[in-house]
């Protein structure tokens, strides 16, 4: 338990995305030393701040962001058994989390990523010395990679936050230690009007930046509930064909085209709900 806790905050610190996967999927190693498990994790993650192994930001990532979330996540899974609940909760709390840690270290996150850059675009000119072409356009890559990051970290935070509760539960479902039904998900209703609220801000010039941070915020709980529906139909058949089920993910990571239908599928998906209208015509067709 105690390996699990220093393995957490080893992989949390480089990667608070797969930090947390690996303290949800592993979940059922210390589920009856949750108190022991959190009082190592936050005692060792003081202790990395105190010694500056890390800095502020990171202390209060690996605290806030991935040891209060997989500790709330897995309290309500505990508590409701229900998916839904324990990831709208996280989803909610990091939202917050993610907005403040803009308001209160936006300008130094802002300089972090700044500094990151530059000294990549020396690696790159060095590299590219010969070919001014390949400079030019990798320095405009940089700056548009660096405009992206310091304008939309919330958004960022927040999707891969909720990504990897999804992932975590996800392996931890298939160990046999959560019983859940993933072709049977389904997000709240109120999701349509956020998107909406989110997209009146996206054409709005003077929340641009806000609203484009909230699509990004509410773009994987449309993932997973469009993913949920492609479970539903084609489940069986994925099941039986892990070649194709590969080929599926892997080209949601590189196309985003697909991602982007995957999404539209799931939040039609809760206007509309396609489980509803294929379990009535089977209802029809029984009495018939």
């Amino acid at each position: 338990m105690i390996l699990i806790a220093l393995l957490s905050i080893v992989i949390a610190t480089f990667s608070p995305f797969w930090g947390l996967i690996f303290i949800i999927t592993f979940s059922d190693k210390y589920k009856n030393k949750k108190n022991l498990f959190y009082y190592v994790y936050i005692g060792f993650a003081i202790a990395l701040f105190i010694f500056r192994v890390i800095d502020v930001i990171s202390v209060i990532d690996l605290i806030i962001g991935v040891g209060l979330t997989s500790a709330l996540f897995l309290w309500s899974l505990q508590r409701t058994l229900n998916f839904i609940n324990a990831l709208i909760s996280v989803f909610f709390l990091n939202v917050i989390y993610a907005s403040m840690r803009v308001v209160i270290f936006g300008k130094q996150y802002a300089e972090i990523i700044a500094q990151v850059m530059e000294k990549y675009n020396e690696f790159l000119t060095q590299t590219f010395q010969n070919n001014s072409e390949k400079i030019d356009l990798t320095l405009k890559f940089t700056e548009t990679f660096q405009e992206f990051f310091t304008k939309y970290y919330a958004g960022i935070w927040v999707f891969t936050i909720v990504l990897a509760a999804y992932i975590g539960t996800l392996l931890l479902a298939k160990k046999g230690n959560l019983g859940w039904e993933h072709r049977k998900i389904r997000m709240p209703y109120y999701l349509i009007y956020s998107m909406i609220f989110a997209l009146v801000g996206f054409l709005w010039s003077n929340s641009r930046v806000a609203g484009i941070n909230a699509i990004i915020m509410i773009t994987p709980l449309l993932l997973i509930q469009g993913l949920s529906i492609i479970d539903f139909y084609w489940g069986d058949f994925f099941k039986r064909s892990k070649f194709l089920l590969f080929l599926l993910i892997f080209s949601m990571v590189v196309n985003y085209f697909i991602l982007i239908l995957v999404g539209l599928i799931g939040l039609t998906d809760i206007w509309f709900n396609f489980r509803k209208i294929d379990m009535e015509d089977i209802n029809e067709s029984n009495l018939n």
